[in-house]
């Protein structure tokens, strides 16, 4: 059975009375995000601000440039915020049904100046978990106001400058290890998925708190933008990190009112990968 929690600024979704998901939306926050991620029995899988990269923040969804705006990065503590935008809740609206959980909520994307670029309606979904996995259907509707806006990352040559993230991103925690990677393709090494398309790519790894193997992977919905979709993965000992980057190429413009839906099934689940039940998952209805 579902239930939620509110407290403050958080919100709680679980499953017999074990935490599934925390939504979190801080009143001084750059965004919301969710954190942790994790199965009715397993421990966390994503962490918060870890010390490389603060501003990663469980599951969350940024964007390096919006009309040249930073909404990924964030200014340090007390420093100028010039360049950089965040993302403003205005409305959050949870629910709790016999086979699924979730909220909606309304956005308006805010640079630094206070001028509002987007306003952005996002949603999700958790279904009842299974023995062996749980789903989760994210929706972002990314609209423009009384502007054109120019969703994009920032180009050059890999390492030397260019950033090709932008969109829905999960950090990992650190505790999990051994981790391997594999995309619809059957690609497995990072080298080998970054900037390749793929309907979906999937990361694991073995928790140290309990040396059990957990899964978890994104796959892109058909009538996303730029589908499917270009990957920006991570796969190092202290770093792991899965992102679908619709604007790894090139850049999504939208016409003043004009908007964009990205759409996400993310697949957490016991065990190793398995294309087998990853596509089994992805013709379902969502």
């Amino acid at each position: 059975m579902f239930s939620t929690i509110q407290m403050g600024h958080q919100l709680d979704f679980k499953w017999n009375n074990k935490l599934l998901v925390s939504y979190q939306y801080p009143k001084d926050g750059k965004r919301g995000f969710w954190h942790p991620l994790q199965l009715p029995d397993s421990p966390p899988l994503t962490v918060n601000r870890p010390s490389d990269h603060v501003h990663h923040q469980g599951m969350w969804l940024a964007w390096k440039k919006v009309n040249g705006v930073n909404f990924w990065e964030e200014p340090a503590s007390n420093a100028d915020s010039t360049g950089f935008g965040r993302v403003v809740q205005q409305l959050i609206c949870p629910y709790v049904s016999a086979d699924q959980c979730g909220f909606s909520s309304t956005n308006l994307w805010i640079d630094w100046q206070n001028k509002s670029h987007l306003v952005e309606k996002r949603s999700i979904k958790i279904y009842s978990p299974t023995d062996c996995y749980m789903l989760l259907d994210v929706d972002f509707e990314l609209k423009a106001l009384e502007h054109p806006v120019i969703l994009d990352l920032q180009r050059g040559e890999p390492g030397q400058g260019g950033c090709f993230y932008s969109g829905l991103t999960i950090r990992f925690d650190n505790r999990l290890n051994h981790s391997e990677l594999l995309d619809a393709n059957g690609r497995t090494e990072a080298n080998q998925i970054f900037g390749q398309s793929s309907r979906w790519c999937g990361w694991s790894g073995v928790h140290t708190n309990d040396g059990k193997t957990y899964s978890v992977t994104i796959i892109d919905q058909l009538k996303n933008p730029n589908y499917p979709t270009p990957w920006w993965v991570r796969n190092e000992s202290d770093y792991g990190l899965l992102h679908p980057s619709p604007t790894y190429y090139q850049p999504i413009r939208l016409a003043a009112a004009e908007s964009v839906l990205l759409s996400y099934r993310v697949v957490v689940q016991y065990g190793s990968l398995s294309a087998k039940l990853i596509n089994r998952l992805a013709k379902l209805n969502f």
